[in-house]
């Protein structure tokens, strides 16, 4: 078993400002620029990313690009991604990262709602949006993947894009630590993705924190697994590259391959990895991740999830002494908020570790339902956090409570959680108080996956509820159909809310009932449907048919 302890803690960071440890993460040396920053088939030297970085930014610039303008990427997972959202924020822009499995539909509402000057993607992503329309404010789509011959206007080349501005000499616009870096887009009670801003400040809080806590340095070679749509990336893309470590940028293929993942680790000397736990699980699960594969990891970190004490014990027996094990959390609109480092003592647990005590410049409150805060060892109730983590709330959304507590500092995440007996201070995740899960470590309003269903033209009533039984959670639909085509199976159910949805946010099961169970308010009683198995009773006509997943 790993022994767990903390590795020593080397000297503390310059103390830079959050611009400038977001804005250009590399150190300016001649020595740092023939080092590798992206580590793998298509590598960069700090160098070479400095200078790609630069004339992106010089292209944006020239295009009259100003201080908060958007700017959006939709492609795979490489190397010019980063460099995408690097040279967008060197011009002063917003970078609005999306997925690249993303439905074009779905892009289709984030460009829209975003409405970004510069559109970065591929050829075959750009083909698709062509067959819609692209928003009025984009001014150029570059193109990463250089397809010949030369496209259309508004779209150019990368390399045309980067030789016209490289060598040119630009006046970078100066930037306040609570201008805008970000707009992350998450899913949607209404059916429709909300996007949460994100400012230099919000970041830096973070990456200070990992640059503080964490030993990392030019030696060290982080694994780039989340997608850069996930507020996990931020860790890896900004702590690396602040530190003058390596990246390893994870290709999507490869992102739940785990003989490419256990190789990537082996072959590119991974000291540390950072993702959600249902990934290490597999690791673990599979044989995969071995004493040796592991030997290199310094620092293993998992979010966005619980992680069942079983498989954090298997994995922790595969890492060798010394690791460091964390478990971060927060919400989207706060990054991670809190953190705990596991102890030997906390893997014979039988609930899950903490999620632990406050980053440095955090407030954690638990409040009741009617927002008292609670105070003592037996408190339970929502967390509410503040400071400089927490975001300045939502993209186009200065309505309701939510956007008045971030105006002031303030987030209610709607997470459970109560003292921890065993560490004092250090909180313990207890659940939801709406319909929010965590879906592969993405937050998912289980209301946009019913919306989507809907739009299937047999649909009548949709209700969706997750299945947390299993060592997964999953999602499980119930609905009811309207007679204007035949009842759909599962597959067809998948395929039509793939086209609306990413592939983490699909139904396992599909039950179609005569009627939708309804509480006293006429409303949709979710607690009657769920559990591992559909057993619901319809309230009139034949049992459930139960559509078997797949």
């Amino acid at each position: 078993m790993s022994a767990m302890t903390k590795p020593p803690r080397g000297p503390r960071p310059a103390d830079l400002s959050d611009v400038a440890l977001i804005r250009e993460p590399w150190p300016p040396s001649a020595e740092q620029s023939t080092r590798l920053a992206f580590v793998g088939p298509d590598a960069r030297t700090y160098g070479e990313l400095a200078g790609q970085v630069a004339a992106v930014a010089a292209g944006l610039l020239g295009l009259g690009a100003e201080v908060g303008d958007r700017v959006a990427i939709w492609t795979d997972k490489q190397p010019r991604y980063a460099e995408a959202i690097l040279g967008a924020l060197q011009a002063g822009c917003a970078y609005v990262p999306l997925d690249g499995g993303q439905p074009v539909a779905r892009v289709e509402t984030i460009l829209s709602d975003a409405e970004p000057v510069a559109l970065v993607t591929d050829s075959g992503r750009l083909d698709v949006l062509m067959e819609r329309q692209l928003p009025g404010s984009v001014r150029v789509v570059v193109l990463v993947d250089d397809p010949a011959p030369a496209p259309a206007a508004p779209a150019v080349t990368w390399s045309d894009f980067t030789a016209g501005a490289a060598g040119h000499v630009v006046l970078l616009p100066p930037l306040d630590r609570d201008d805008l870096a970000a707009i992350l887009y998450t899913s949607g009670s209404t059916g429709t993705p909300k996007g949460v801003r994100i400012s230099y400040r919000n970041l830096a809080c973070f990456i200070r924190w990992a640059r503080e806590e964490l030993d990392v340095g030019p030696g060290d070679v982080f694994a780039g697994h989340a997608s850069f749509n996930f507020d996990l990336s931020t860790f890896d893309l900004f702590t690396a590259l602040s530190a003058g470590a390596g990246l390893w940028i994870v290709p999507d293929g490869q992102a739940r391959d785990v003989g490419a993942l256990a190789a990537g680790i082996r072959d590119h000397g991974v000291s540390v990895w950072y993702s959600v736990p249902s990934v290490l699980r597999l690791l673990t699960v599979s044989g995969a991740l071995t004493p040796d594969t592991a030997r290199g990891l310094r620092y293993v970190l998992f979010a966005g999830e619980v992680f069942p004490i079983p498989h954090l014990r298997a994995l922790s027996e595969q890492l060798a002494p010394g690791t460091a094990l964390y478990n971060l959390y927060g919400p989207t609109e706060t990054n991670v908020c809190t953190y705990h480092q596991v102890r030997p003592e906390d893997l014979e647990r039988h609930e899950p570790v903490p999620i632990g005590t406050p980053l440095p410049g955090a407030k954690l409150t638990v409040v009741d339902t009617d927002g008292r805060a609670l105070t003592g060892p037996d408190a339970f109730g929502e967390l509410v956090v503040e400071g400089d983590c927490v975001t300045p709330g939502y993209w186009r959304g200065d309505a309701g409570p939510a956007a008045a507590g971030h105006r002031e500092g303030r987030h209610a995440t709607g997470d459970l959680v109560s003292h921890d007996v065993r560490h004092g201070a250090a909180l313990v995740y207890r659940g939801r108080r709406d319909r929010m899960v965590k879906l592969a470590g993405h937050r998912v309003e289980l209301g946009e996956i019913e919306a989507a269903v809907l739009r299937h033209p047999g649909i009548a009533h949709a209700a969706v509820v997750a299945d947390t039984e299993g060592p997964d959670t999953t999602i499980a639909l119930y609905f009811t159909l309207n007679g204007e085509t035949p009842r759909p199976g599962l597959i067809e159910l998948k395929q039509h809310c793939a086209r609306h949805l990413p592939r983490y946010m699909l139904p396992r099961t599909a039950t179609c009932l005569d009627e939708l169970p309804h509480n006293a308010n006429g409303k949709t009683d979710y607690r009657r449907l769920g559990g591992p198995a559909p057993t619901p009773r319809p309230a009139a006509g034949p049992a459930p048919r139960a559509v078997p997943g797949k």
